[in-house]
């Protein structure tokens, strides 16, 4: 757990580091020093330096801690599958009920709920509650994504007009014939910010759509193993999991 912490804190700063030291690297080849951290970060004005810049680290910090949670060795142990199956089959009852408060994840959390439950339909309905809230709550968690995925887009459009506005301002200053120089900051911010938008949103999209997936795919896997277990267990053994 440390080391994911240390990872998911790490791996945005290497990500800046590494965006930073291109920008500053990359260079016009006339040494003019119209490079890439000037025309992608100075000129694209405050929107990129404290609004879209910010957002896209924390979109990588987050894609990082999603996908290192919801994972099916987190959410569905092949090892605590296998062991509650020999548990069902050989004694199902002190040995099950002290397992399952030992372990923490989807499939002993749905299995602890419905052994609570007097008969098979109660079972069967209050498997598939806590299922639901588990997978709604996991996607609640990635809905940040899909936030920031639809939000990020609207923040460059917002630059866009405010540099287009910049822009058309002084050619009335300038009545009509302002110098290029003049119009280069105004330019800058309208495409600059357009770009991290885009660069913040296909990302977060993109991860959003994978992780959702995912989600949908361990709930279903949780369901069947779950409704496999319950069939292993006896009748009397319902209740004994409280």
């Amino acid at each position: 757990m440390k080391q994911n912490i240390r990872f998911m804190v790490m791996a945005p700063m290497a990500f800046f580091a590494l965006k930073a030291s291109l920008a500053f690297s990359a260079e016009d080849p006339g040494g003019a020093g119209n490079g890439y951290f000037q025309r992608f970060f100075v000129d694209g004005g405050p929107i990129v330096w404290f609004i879209l810049l910010p957002l896209s680290l924390l979109t990588v910090s987050l894609i990082v801690q999603y996908f290192l949670v919801i994972r099916r060795a987190n959410l569905l142990p092949a090892a605590v599958m296998s062991r509650m199956e020999k548990l069902a089959q050989a004694s199902p009852g002190r040995p099950m009920r002290d397992f399952l408060q030992q372990e923490e994840n989807f499939l002993t959390r749905c299995v602890r709920v419905a052994l609570a439950q007097p008969d098979a339909a109660a079972r069967e309905n209050a498997l598939m509650e806590s299922l639901e809230q588990q997978s709604t709550a996991l996607l609640r968690k990635i809905e940040w994504l899909n936030i920031i995925g639809n939000v990020a887009p609207m923040i460059g459009l917002f630059g866009t007009v405010w540099g287009m506005i910049e822009a058309f301002n002084r050619i009335v200053r300038a009545q009509g014939q302002p110098e290029p120089d003049q119009l280069a900051g105004a330019i800058s911010i309208a495409l600059v910010t357009t770009l991290w938008g885009l660069f913040t949103a296909i990302p977060a999209l993109a991860a959003y759509g994978s992780l959702r997936n995912r989600i949908d795919a361990i709930t279903a896997e949780t369901a069947i193993a779950a409704e496999n277990l319950l069939r292993l267990l006896p009748p009397e053994e319902s209740g004994a999991a409280t």
